[in-house]
């Protein structure tokens, strides 16, 4: 009993050291899952844009995947209707000539 009267306030002091301890680090700890949860709804809101993003670049491209497939239909319809062009000899030149113009005569 001597012991406790003599050194009761060492008792409490220390145990009261730990209490404040504990209290400090569960009063630091909320502070941390503050800001982690705050780090969280600021990701996800970045990912929601970028998601957005990324949809707008997709449809982005399957417009201009339609328009290629169209000027490359269009373009190979202008290649059959285009005329083939055969190379003449200078006689057969002429002759092709003569016989037009007495076509039109």
């Amino acid at each position: 009993m001597e012991f406790l009267r003599k050194s009761w306030k060492w008792i409490v002091g220390v145990i009261g050291f730990f209490i404040g301890l504990v209290w400090m680090m569960n009063a630091n700890s909320n502070k941390k899952v503050k800001k982690i949860k705050k780090n969280i709804k600021s990701n996800e809101k970045k990912t929601k844009e970028v998601e957005k993003k990324i949809e707008n670049v997709k449809k982005k491209k399957k417009v201009k995947k339609k328009k290629i497939a169209d000027t490359n239909q269009q373009l190979k319809k202008i290649k059959k209707k285009k005329p083939i062009v055969k190379k003449k000899s200078g006689k057969e030149a002429t002759n092709a000539l003569k016989n037009r113009l007495k076509k039109s005569n």
